[in-house]
């Protein structure tokens, strides 16, 4: 069937197959009064693609989900500044705040624990796949359907503020990052297109982003200390400011 949605703010129609699908974007249906920029429609081709691309087997309907979001990235990407990034990312206040690392290293552990610690502050744009996109100049972090194994995530838009990259250390510290290695390390954590021009596109995207935001090395532990260490580094004073 063929739903209408808005990602980004982007409005675009899929012609989907499974329920599945449609339950995790259904937060994400556009008023049937927007009118569409684009359309698509995921075939047994774009299925067996994912089926090749996957380290995992995964269900049709999973498949699916995944062709979704790569083919309205390519399209966004190339057509409304826009790319995912794998991140945990927060907003306090009118400012977003993101987490990268490998997999496995604790962006969501470390989410938690601002939760825990900043309840009344902090909001979970999304927890593992939101959308950065560049617009007038400024690059704002949306929430999407794609949001991790937890389901952590709204559909609202914040003002891009911080990337930490982020690793494990026995002692909490926070500082700056040497910029030289940074769109090296931010490409690993985003959807890369084969297409020379495509890439070029998200290189360019990438270099403008990481200019725009604080980027900070992020070692921590996960006591609660870990996210007063961060809260401090990268709004500075206190908790309680």
């Amino acid at each position: 069937m063929i739903f209408k949605f808005k990602i980004a703010d982007i409005v675009f129609e899929a012609d989907i197959r499974y329920r599945y699908t449609y339950s995790i974007m259904k937060d994400f249906l556009a008023d049937d009064s927007e009118e569409s920029l684009f359309a698509f429609e995921i075939t047994d081709e774009d299925l067996q693609k994912e089926k090749e691309f996957s380290p995992h087997e995964l269900s049709d309907p999973m498949y699916e989900s995944t062709a979704v979001y790569r083919k309205y990235i390519y399209r966004v990407m190339r057509d409304y500044d826009a790319f995912f990034f794998h991140c945990s990312s927060i907003a306090v206040g009118d400012k977003a705040i993101m987490f990268t690392a490998q997999s496995g290293t604790g962006k969501s552990t470390h989410r938690g624990l601002w939760l825990k610690n900043f309840p009344e502050k902090v909001r979970v744009i999304n927890d593992d796949k939101p959308i950065i996109r560049k617009i007038d100049g400024r690059f704002y972090v949306y929430g999407t359907p794609w949001m991790g194994k937890e389901g952590m995530g709204e559909n609202i838009r914040v003002p891009a503020y911080a990337l930490c990259f982020l690793s494990r250390s026995p002692e909490n510290y926070i500082g700056p990052i040497d910029t030289a290695s940074i769109v090296a390390k931010a490409l690993n954590q985003t959807v890369r297109p084969k297409e020379p021009e495509l890439m070029g596109k998200l290189l360019d995207l990438l270099d403008g982003f990481i200019s725009h935001v604080k980027c900070f090395d992020l070692r921590v532990n996960m006591d609660d200390d870990a996210a007063l260490t961060a809260y401090r580094g990268i709004l500075g004073g206190t908790n309680e400011d």
